[in-house]
């Protein structure tokens, strides 16, 4: 099991006194700073005025933040004091919570960025419940988006989350009550980490949809050596496949595998996505903030009925739906929608 991270007893205080600490300066010490930031920005004629919108950005965040954690506080006494928290009603509390608090991340970050969001025409039947979806990872910012696209759907998001995420409290708490598994990229015992994987894809039904990341990490050309490296003293033919993806980093296939098995009625949705090129990391989101930028989405469903049987096999399939994404990356760049306006094939709208 993951035990990279601090006990519930250590983290959560700190991460919620931060939150708190930081939801209450962000208007008496968030305004003198965004006055001076603008002040700054332009003396030095920089523009669009990123170093104001960086300050708005963070004041904004933390008190998105403090009012999840508020409303997560509230459904925990009303359950009363979480003695309920596995009933249908106090998860569907913790659904609208988790979509909430993704739509307002989502809409922050398209207000003070800004970005815009292709979310109208994304397909309603390749999104219905019952399925896996594996997603693009590219940046901080796009894990979110799967539970405010599967939430506002009224189903219900079953997270597969790096463990590093629980220093996010609202990600940390209502993802464990909501039942979300959070795992380590290099775990000592691999069967005691894909074991609680196996138990959340036996909840997958109608209503839910189950959500993976089998990247692990964001793509640089860095990560993507190292990463066909390691496939080459393995699986050479795979290190071969790896080679040839110039946006995405070859999955690993471990978590997906998994969850296949503990739902083996369950389709797989491909999810796609690009825009978020450019904000990797806190340092390129402030390099990159400014300039209305646009998101284009994708998401593909395959029947169970295309996806093999046999675990080498589900590998194989598994690398030519990545290598599929990776073409349609490569497509949005050459046709500059990459950065540019949402897919024509699917109505924007703006978040």
């Amino acid at each position: 099991m993951a035990t990279g991270v601090p006990s519930p007893w250590i983290r959560r205080p700190i991460s919620l006194t931060t939150v708190i600490v930081g939801a209450i300066l962000a208007v008496p010490v968030g305004l003198p700073l965004f006055a001076v930031a603008a002040l700054v920005d332009l003396v030095t004629n920089t523009h669009p005025m990123r170093r104001a919108r960086l300050v708005m950005l963070i004041a904004v965040l933390f008190v998105a933040d403090f009012f999840g954690a508020l409303a997560t506080a509230l459904a925990w006494l009303i359950s009363p004091f979480g003695l309920r928290t596995k009933s249908d009603i106090d998860q569907r509390r913790y659904r609208w919570i988790m979509t909430w608090w993704t739509s307002a991340l989502i809409a922050s970050f398209a207000r003070c960025v800004p970005l815009r969001f292709g979310f109208d025409q994304l397909d309603d039947e390749a999104l219905a419940g019952n399925a896996i979806l594996i997603g693009r990872h590219r940046s901080v910012l796009d894990a979110v988006l799967p539970a405010r696209i599967i939430g506002r759907r009224g189903l219900v998001p079953l997270y597969t989350l790096k463990e590093g995420l629980r220093w996010e409290p609202n990600i940390d708490i209502v993802g464990y009550r909501m039942g979300h598994r959070f795992v380590t990229r290099r775990p000592e015992d691999l069967e005691a980490e894909l074991r609680p994987i196996r138990e959340l894809a036996s909840r997958i039904d109608d209503r839910t949809i189950g959500v993976i990341f089998p990247e692990g990490t964001f793509f640089n050309e860095k990560r993507k050596q190292r990463a066909v490296a390691t496939l080459r003293e393995k699986s050479p033919d795979l290190a071969l496949r790896a080679e040839l993806m110039n946006h995405v980093l070859p999955p690993r296939p471990s978590g997906t595998l998994a969850l296949l098995e503990g739902a083996p009625d369950a389709d797989v949705i491909l999810f796609g996505h690009t825009g978020f090129e450019d904000f990797g990391s806190l340092g390129e989101i402030l390099r990159n903030l400014g300039g209305n930028r646009s998101v284009t989405l994708m998401a593909r469903r395959f029947p169970r009925s295309e996806v093999p049987n046999d675990k080498d096999a589900q590998i194989s399939w598994l690398f030519d739906r990545w290598q599929e994404l990776d073409d349609w990356v490569e497509l949005q760049h050459r046709s500059g929608r990459a950065l540019g306006s949402v897919d024509s094939a699917f109505k924007s709208e703006i978040t």
